[in-house]
């Protein structure tokens, strides 16, 4: 599995793009969330990476809540999809239940078209077609295979395993410090975990008191600008970054 980290910073970052990334596939890509100003952080990620990124090969986004610095872009995706992109199709747009209960609530007052008038024009599956990440069992993503968990965070929002069916992706999402969560990440082959400094979110004090196997598998993101994490197993990530996740017996 191939990804492209397409964002490393944190709500209030002047210097990154927000935490995200892309897997490829052999449609295209698949988002794993997506912050402001998209278009312009997949053209950085390109320059970054040298791969090229079309985002009308986006076939599937998946996000983990709606704080916008994890899906604020997501109106202009629509947009770009639907009004610029040739015909491309719509691309599926998929979150937990109770994410995905106030996706519309959040995107309608500038999507649903009322112009002057009272009544909508447009609804969610206009823009995209949605689908349930399911708490309970696997969901399939494209060729994909994700698995959710409910992290502790302000709202409501999931960590993600994403398995191509060689290799499995941990996505910590946002969340404070949960050793039960950690430990379910620890099926991953690689695991992306966030590191704040602040409440609601995991700090490296607390994630460095994790077992030193399972640090060695994870790297960073989601880190406030000016903060220097010490050195150590757990690497800190970059806007553009390119990982190959290969299984754990092989690295």
């Amino acid at each position: 599995m191939r990804l492209i980290v397409t964002g490393t910073g944190d709500a209030f970052s002047a210097e990154r793009f927000g935490s995200s990334a892309l897997i490829e596939t052999a449609q295209g890509f698949v988002a794993i969330d997506c912050p402001g100003c998209p278009l312009a952080m997949y053209r950085k990620a390109s320059e970054r990476s040298g791969i090229e990124i079309d985002p009308a090969r986006i076939h599937d986004l998946i996000l983990t809540h709606l704080h916008a610095d994890h899906a604020g872009g997501l109106e202009t995706m629509a947009f770009h999809r639907k009004y610029m992109s040739g015909g491309a199709g719509k691309p599926g747009l998929w979150a937990a239940d109770r994410v995905m209960e106030r996706m519309w609530e959040r995107l309608a007052p500038s999507m649903d078209g009322r112009g002057s008038g009272d009544k909508a024009t447009n609804s969610l599956s206009d823009f995209y077609s949605p689908g349930i990440l399911h708490m309970d069992s696997h969901t399939k993503v494209g060729d994909l295979v994700v698995e959710a968990r409910w992290t502790k965070h302000s709202i409501p929002t999931v960590g993600l395993l994403i398995s191509d069916g060689q290799t499995t992706l941990g996505w910590s999402g946002d969340t404070e410090f949960e050793r039960e969560h950690a430990q379910w990440l620890s099926q991953a082959d690689l695991i992306i975990h966030e590191c704040g400094q602040s409440a609601m979110h995991a700090t490296w004090d607390q994630l460095s008191t994790l077992p030193e196997e399972l640090q060695r598998r994870m790297r960073l993101l989601h880190v406030p600008d000016g903060v220097d994490l010490p050195e150590g197993h757990m690497r800190q990530l970059s806007d553009g970054e390119v990982l190959e996740i290969a299984p754990v017996m092989q690295q």
